[in-house]
């Protein structure tokens, strides 16, 4: 596959557009850490809902968890996410 790891960081970051605002009301935070960002993200099917890059999430799912992890450290490599 072409270049997943750019194509999951885009997927990635559609997928915190969508639901950040929610997460963070839920958090009743400003701002949360980039390993709760991950977890949220990969969480509940978010990805192939909101990533819109079924194909790409497919073959990331396939990964095992340590991989898929360091693709996500490289999507956010912020300390921390928010408004």
């Amino acid at each position: 596959m072409e270049d997943l790891q750019k194509r999951i960081t885009e997927a990635a970051n559609r997928t915190w557009r969508a639901i950040g605002g929610e997460i963070l009301q839920a958090a009743e935070e400003d701002n949360i850490t980039r390993e709760e960002v991950i977890e949220c993200v990969a969480d509940a099917g978010y990805l192939e809902d909101f990533g819109e890059d079924k194909e790409a999430v497919k073959e990331f799912r396939k990964l095992s968890y340590e991989e898929q992890e360091e693709m996500l450290l490289k999507a956010f490599p912020f300390s921390r996410y928010g408004w």
